[in-house]
């Protein structure tokens, strides 16, 4: 055998392997295809974000993801805000933020993560779909202050938000809300149905605008 032989089969070989790879490769969608996008799928995907500490708010985020679901053509994903990354941010057409409320505020916690998705990731969020939702100890613990606070994230962010559809039955009159709370403190402990029902028609308002828009991106 020549001097370099083995090394001139081997190359052979190698050639073979590749050329049937890229063969096997190509019959399965194309060589460097990149996965399939929820934006050329048209599924709409919400992102439920959230703070909690004894599990209430973890809840209410919970009910928020049913109400996504209601509506066909959504995904929802429900995460910690210490789990969020970039690409959950930026695949996300909505997004819901939920956090406790403590002395009438957003939790530290919240707010840092909040400024990094700015300051740090540079995460762009026009015109993704928010909507926000908090729980407190008390009648008046700051609730709508912490949800009015998340939405102002938001709109800062260039972000569309919207907040829990309601009907009155008996005049037809229809009205939404800022966000959908919870009392979780002595007065009356836990979530009760009335507050995950309010956190579910939270969830449905945001989805439905979110497939709304995405199937108007598409179209475009």
């Amino acid at each position: 055998m020549k001097p370099g032989g083995d090394h001139g089969a081997f190359m052979s070989a190698l050639f073979c392997a590749v050329t049937l790879l890229n063969a096997l490769h190509a019959a399965h969608g194309g060589q460097g295809a990149e996965p399939v996008k929820p934006a050329q799928t048209g599924t709409a995907q919400v992102l439920v974000v959230y703070y909690s500490r004894t599990g209430n708010t973890e809840q209410m985020a919970r009910g928020v993801a049913e109400g996504v679901k209601r509506v066909p053509g959504v995904a929802v994903t429900v995460k910690k805000i210490s789990e969020v990354s970039k690409e959950d941010l930026q695949a996300a057409d909505g997004i819901v933020l939920g956090c406790p409320t403590y002395f009438a505020n957003i939790p530290g916690e919240m707010k840092t993560a909040l400024d990094d998705w700015n300051w740090k990731l540079k995460v762009d969020f026009t015109d993704k779909v928010g909507g926000a939702f908090a729980t407190a100890g008390g009648q008046v613990g700051g609730q709508e202050h912490v949800v009015v606070s998340l939405l102002l994230f938001m709109l800062h962010n260039r972000m569309i938000v919207a907040g829990p559809l309601y009907r009155n039955e008996k005049t037809g009159s229809v009205w939404a809300e800022s966000g959908a709370a919870a009392i979780t403190g002595p007065l009356d402990v836990g979530v009760g149905e009335a507050e995950l029902d309010g956190a579910r028609r939270l969830g449905e308002r945001v989805a439905t605008l979110t497939k709304k828009l995405r199937a108007r991106v598409i179209s475009e």
